[in-house]
């Protein structure tokens, strides 16, 4: 049956609904957005750093600026939202409820982005995204420092609110017929990313009333010269964001197990064990946190604790990358754009994966700590299994939202490039690390090893930048002009498996 287009609704109709699927549109476009924001930002940072010396950016706090602003958007207003916008779009439709269980409230959710995002975009700090004490105390200037811990805390309680929404409405508002082990693995991880949220974002936002408060010269929790101690802010920042990082990551893999089971035409191979997964991620995300301050002066069976914290969480990655091997092994699979991206996903998620590991160790870790090689596992991670899960549901989820069908040429096309720019930029910064290279720097000697890697490294990102634009030239035309897509089976995948929404029509 090839889905009927409704007529387009008006858009402040969409703007002020609260109903679960447009709430999900907005956070879906709103997303995009940041995405090419934030994007262009670092393509100007890469190719700020093609040559030694000032090329484009005219010195070092303007580069940190951007590089904070940088950071700030794509972690925020990027890669929270789009999954926000996955989990409100589908979850609801997966446990068999007609909306989120505070439509209103998540709708206040969604509204709080926009003003926080331009308070962050319209201050420009200059203080990186961790906002380290004492610089972000004593020396950042005034207002945009506020700006960007004021648009935090925006972000922070919408985050929480959205949190609250997903967890009552998974547990509290699945259909009755429909057991906690029924619920399907997109929505267990959206449950298990929002328990994480709850615990982890407080922390953070105590500790930037903290930061404001010293800003203000009233309190000096973090000031040296007020007897504070800079190292409880890291330790606090980190308790929430090693987390942080669980829950971007947890609802990226949710997405691939919608994908990979689908495009192999298999049930998943052990649904128990994704759970059981999901959950010990959740509880080993805050194991962790200190593998980020081994060089801070810890005690010697402190690093040992958070060491063995660290690598309990490779047994749940390995659960989920076992999983899907198993589900797609003797399957057959369909290499739609969807698929490939997911593939692409696990195969960068093991190779992030395994420079965890080396940052989890002690040693390995002191001759990494601050260099290059961190930027490169972080965004390997970011980009290579966050960012890759997402677009790939994106694809995915495109004709159930517009009724339409992209264009499959051009999405395989956005895939091969980004794969490619992906491995050349973050690969060579691990590279690049270990011939020394630090982190957040705006200049550097012109040694020729470091001068090659970055010229690959900027290469490479501009090879993403042009896959992006084919990216939102696809979903343009294709949301307009694509062809219509067969309501119960727009990729010609057949057979019972491979219905995610059944007789659900999301054009409701």
């Amino acid at each position: 049956m090839v889905l009927e287009l409704q007529k387009p609704r008006p858009v402040w109709q969409i703007m002020f609904s609260t109903h679960h699927t447009d709430v999900g549109l907005l956070y879906l476009i709103m997303s995009i957005a940041f995405l090419f924001m934030g994007g262009a930002l670092a393509l100007l940072i890469r190719a700020e750093l093609f040559f030694p010396g000032a090329q484009m950016i005219a010195d070092s706090m303007t580069f940190n600026r951007i590089f904070t602003v940088h950071g700030t958007t794509l972690i925020f207003l990027f890669l929270l939202p789009s999954a926000s916008a996955v989990g409100n779009y589908f979850v609801p439709i997966m446990v068999r409820y007609k909306d989120m269980a505070y439509p209103k409230l998540n709708a206040i959710a969604f509204w709080m982005i926009p003003p926080g995002g331009a308070l962050i975009w319209l201050g420009f700090a200059d203080f990186t995204w961790y906002a380290t004490p004492p610089y972000s105390i004593i020396s950042a200037p005034g207002p945009a420092a506020d700006m960007w811990i004021f648009g935090l805390k925006i972000l922070g309680i919408s985050s929480v609110l959205g949190a609250i929404n997903f967890i009552v409405t998974i547990l509290k508002c699945k259909h009755p017929d429909m057991s906690i082990g029924q619920v399907p693995l997109l929505a267990w991880s959206f449950l298990s990313s929002s328990l994480i949220v709850l615990v982890a974002i407080p922390t953070f936002a105590a500790a930037l009333l903290m930061l404001l408060t010293d800003r203000l010269g009233v309190t000096g929790f973090f000031n040296p010269a007020m007897g504070g101690d800079p190292i409880a802010y890291a330790h606090l920042f980190w308790f929430t964001f090693h987390p942080e990082v669980y829950v971007l990551v947890i609802p990226a893999i949710g997405m691939m197990y919608e994908i990979i089971p689908r495009f192999s035409r298999k049930p998943i191979f052990s649904k128990s064990s994704g759970i059981f997964a999901f959950v010990l991620l959740a509880i080993v995300s805050f194991s962790s946190w200190a593998h980020h301050m081994y060089a801070t002066g810890m005690s010697f069976t402190e690093k040992t604790v958070f060491m063995i914290g660290t690598l309990a969480a490779v047994p749940a990655s390995g659960m989920h990358v076992f999983n899907f091997v198993a589900t797609m092994w003797n399957g057959r699979i369909k290499f739609l754009t969807p698929m490939m991206w997911s593939i692409g996903g696990i195969a960068l998620f093991f190779s992030a994966g395994a420079g965890g590991v080396a940052n989890a160790a002690m040693p390995l870790d002191f001759t990494t700590h601050d260099t290059y090689w961190v930027v490169g596992h972080f965004h390997l991670f970011v980009m290579g299994t966050i960012a890759f899960g997402t677009i790939g549901f994106i694809y995915y989820m495109f004709p159930y939202v517009t009724g339409r069908m992209y264009n499959e040429n051009m999405g395989k096309i956005h895939f091969i490039l980004s794969f490619i720019g992906t491995i050349l930029v973050f690969f060579t910064q691990h590279v690049l690390g270990l011939y020394g290279m630090p982190r957040r720097i705006f200049d550097y000697p012109a040694i020729p090893e470091w001068v090659a890697m970055n010229q690959i490294a900027t290469v490479g990102a501009m090879i993403i930048g042009v896959s992006m634009i084919i990216f939102l030239i696809n979903l343009i035309h294709s949301s307009a002009k694509g062809k219509p897509a067969d309501i119960h089976d727009p990729f010609g995948l057949g057979g019972k498996y491979y219905y995610p929404f059944e007789s659900k029509n999301p054009h409701h």
